[in-house]
């Protein structure tokens, strides 16, 4: 029950993150593509380190960190 739950979750953020990217394609001076901002933020050699930093946390975490295993 839980992980169908949080599985469903997962599928509405990304269900929304793609509407909103497709919305931004059609309208760009509403609300910039992904592709537009990405370019924005990678100019700086700080934000290019932070999101390589960003990345390697999470990949960390999420594919080689031991997982907590809860007894309920």
């Amino acid at each position: 029950m839980m992980w169908s739950l949080v599985a469903f979750g997962y599928l509405v953020i990304v269900l929304t993150a793609i509407a909103v990217e497709i919305y931004a394609q059609r309208k760009p001076d509403v609300i910039a593509p992904l592709g537009d901002m990405l370019d924005h933020v990678m100019k700086s050699r700080t934000t290019r380190v932070a999101v390589i930093a960003a990345w390697w946390w999470f990949g960390w975490h999420f594919a080689f960190a031991e997982t907590v295993q809860l007894e309920l």
